[in-house]
């Protein structure tokens, strides 16, 4: 992949310095307006589409673009002092109303926080295990030291499967685990239900989908290699150029490089889904 990301967010970041008003029909009492001023730093994994939901989940950065993650980040926070997560103070001639649905916003908004905040983590964490398995040592059989080495990576590779799996259903369950969570809000049912849609509709579904299947695809070819490496263990040397090993027969050759150019291509592949997310 030509993305280099590390989780600390330091590659992409800046400030929206505009303003994103929620359209006054969102609201049961079209009196209400409320400014939700984006003033965190944006994360580059998902799509600006709706100023609510730039407000609840760009307010956590994800993925910065300047280098790969060597090692696991800490958890991320939400920031409780994020203006866009303060509710504006009420004018002197602003109706009890407006105020009632603004409280009510800010106990959808906390609602969900949570959940949000593990999509976020395991994503976070799906993505620094790929970085590990695109690394151009795991495609030079001779960068590992034994049987036994290949033996640990294949351990390695069914947590990077479990962990797609995890984050594959945490999609699936999301409009079911937004119902479960926003209930407990006790806000009005028209709003509850417009802003979930606000929150539904800020996620680049169909990226997210295509990505589920290349990574699931990469994740396949890479274990194919892996038993290859096992199996045919002894049969190759160094090869003439880096990278590059020279096999004892002709059709380990060709299953090699056949699975390696599956995996460069899908890898490739991977990286555009991530920034197109990330536009």
């Amino acid at each position: 992949m030509a993305m280099k990301s590390d989780a600390s967010g330091k590659g992409r970041s800046g400030v929206l310095e505009k303003s994103t008003q929620i359209p006054m029909d969102f609201y049961t009492d079209l009196t209400v307006l409320i400014d939700v001023r984006l003033m965190t730093r944006r994360s580059p994994f998902f799509k600006t589409k709706q100023g609510l939901l730039a407000t609840l989940l760009f307010s956590m950065p994800l993925f910065g673009q300047s280098e790969k993650a060597t090692s696991p980040s800490p958890k991320p926070s939400i920031n409780s002092n994020n203006p866009a997560l303060r509710l504006p103070q009420k004018p002197a001639d602003q109706p009890a109303a407006s105020l009632i649905n603004q409280q009510q916003i800010e106990r959808l908004t906390q609602a969900i926080e949570k959940l949000l905040a593990r999509i976020q983590t395991e994503e976070n964490n799906l993505y620094r295990r790929i970085n590990y398995f695109e690394k151009p040592e795991r495609l030079d059989p001779n960068s590992y030291a034994s049987k036994e080495e290949v033996a640990q990576w294949q351990d390695l590779w069914q947590q990077l499967k479990q962990k797609h799996d995890l984050v594959v259903q945490l999609y699936t369950s999301l409009n079911k685990d937004l119902d479960t969570e926003l209930k407990r809000a006790s806000a009005n049912e028209q709003l509850t239900n417009r802003f979930k849609q606000t929150i539904l509709e800020g996620f680049p579904w169909d990226t997210i989908e295509k990505k589920k299947q290349l990574i699931a695809d990469y994740i396949d070819e890479h274990g194919k290699l892996l038993t290859f490496y096992h199996k045919n263990w002894g049969t190759w040397k160094t090869g003439t150029e880096a990278g590059k090993p020279e096999f004892n027969s002709s059709t380990a050759t060709d299953a090699y490089k056949k699975l390696r150019a599956q995996i460069v291509n899908t890898g490739n592949e991977i990286e555009q889904q991530y920034k197109m997310m990330s536009e």
